[in-house]
């Protein structure tokens, strides 16, 4: 009887795992999950009173109309002209599938999405309930875009559930796009994003990586032999890539997909890609996203610079809540391309990292940790009542995070004075000051 529960008790981690459900990884696309629940008490005498956030909108559906994707135009004329395979009709049912299930929800976020940013605000208020109290005001500023309002309203439910009066006190600042879509306004990050260093590192990557190879293949599978020998390398890397960033779609929709009739089997895009496949073209995209948007060749490259704005507003915030309190939390939504450069700029550890050799960049970056959907930064101040101190801890993802470059003797809190130093003297170097017109400095930067 002892060995057989010795045996069960040698067993049990391993059913536990087979169990455990799985988090799929896609990028930027991973839905999300905090990274960390239980946190480092609070320093003795000090209590939160303000929370500066901003977060990526939450999971959602494509952010165009597959029928302007690349590979709905080319699945389509090749059926027409009666040279897809057997395996290329299947594929061409699954897009019209995608489109059935898309239909009125091209660029919003998905119910995953909302309940994901639920999930956030219900942990906020849970873990830093000493700053909502009834009557104090929030301030919510989004993009021009509509998932990022729609993140915000899922976001409010969240409090709502925990705090109904904090509902009733909130400010809204729609389109802060200055600092919240800064990439739009710079047209030497424009130039960069088309014509950057970071091309041929990526090109490097994409050859060691054999894309050319898997796009053969994977025409070969859809058209037939005449009609591939007819198409361009790049026709077939768009036509590959669309249909993976179809696949990488539906972890964030299994709501939507059962609400139209059709099941993970009607949108079976897995299975044109083997495992090595999906591997690759994970890396590639998180390269792109590392280049383009994160610390990529150089943590302190235009990339980078960009986010200043968003910098300079999370310190002009934090210093007017010192000053005359009008918001104790200032919650912002945006995008991947907002927090991953802010990320970086911020000097978070595990985000801010650039690296010389792509070939091993996912050491220091993965998209799944910096920007999945619904990735969010925090910073929450604490006070001591009796002297007035302030400390400041960061959360990447819910996470406690460490500053490069900054120190403390009280690991995740950071001395405020100590923090709003380090962030003007970075800002300085980009001839950037807090007063400074945003916008201006956007479009002269270089």
């Amino acid at each position: 009887m002892r060995k057989k529960l010795l045996y069960l008790l040698l067993l049990f981690p391993y059913f536990a795992l087979a169990q455990a459900p799985s988090i799929v990884l896609l990028g930027t696309k991973t839905l999300y999950q905090p990274k960390q629940t239980k946190f480092t008490p609070v320093p003795n005498g000090y209590k939160a009173v303000y929370i500066n956030f901003v977060g990526r909108h939450g999971a959602r559906h494509l952010t165009k109309d597959i029928k302007l994707s690349h590979a709905y135009a080319t699945i389509l004329k090749a059926d027409s002209l009666n040279v897809l395979t057997a395996a290329g009709k299947t594929l061409k049912q699954f897009i019209l599938n995608l489109g059935k299930e898309e239909e009125n929800h091209v660029a919003s976020i998905s119910e995953s999405g909302a309940n994901e940013l639920k999930g956030i605000a219900e942990r906020m208020f849970t873990n830093q309930k000493n700053v909502f109290t009834s009557g104090e005001k929030v301030l919510v500023s989004t993009t021009k875009k509509g998932r990022t309002k729609e993140s915000a309203e899922a976001f409010l439910a969240g409090l709502k559930t925990k705090s109904a009066p904090i509902t009733q006190n909130i400010t809204f600042n729609y389109a802060d796009d200055d600092h919240l879509r800064f990439y739009d306004f710079s047209k030497t990050y424009d130039e960069f994003k088309e014509n950057g260093n970071w091309t041929i590192a990526y090109q490097k990557l994409a050859k060691a990586k054999k894309l050319n190879d898997i796009a053969n293949r994977f025409a070969v599978k859809c058209f037939k032999p005449a009609y591939v020998a007819k198409l361009n390398q790049a026709d077939k890397i768009n036509f590959l890539e669309d249909v993976y960033g179809f696949y990488t779609i539906l972890n964030a929709v299994t709501t939507e997909i059962k609400a139209v009739g059709l099941t993970l089997n009607d949108l079976n895009f897995k299975t044109y890609f083997t495992t090595a496949d999906l591997a690759t073209l994970n890396t590639l995209g998180n390269a792109e996203d590392f280049l383009k948007k994160g610390p990529g060749l150089n943590n302190n490259g235009i990339q980078v610079r960009v986010a200043a704005p968003l910098l300079a507003d999370f310190i002009n915030t934090t210093d007017a809540y010192l000053k005359s309190k009008p918001f104790v939390a200032d919650l912002r939504f945006a995008h991947a391309e907002t927090i991953a450069p802010f990320a970086a700029l911020m000097g978070i550890h595990g985000a801010a990292e650039a690296t010389n050799n792509m070939l091993t960049f996912e050491q220091v970056w993965k998209a799944e940790n910096v920007i999945p959907f619904s990735a969010n930064i925090q910073w929450i101040v604490y006070q001591n009542p009796t002297n007035g101190n302030l400390l400041v801890k960061f959360l990447l993802n819910e996470k406690e995070a460490a500053i490069n470059g900054l120190n403390t003797k009280n690991f995740p809190y950071y001395n405020w004075t100590a923090v709003r130093d380090h962030y003007l003297k970075k800002l300085k170097t980009l001839n950037l000051g807090l007063q400074d017109n945003m916008h201006e400095y956007l479009l002269n930067l270089k």
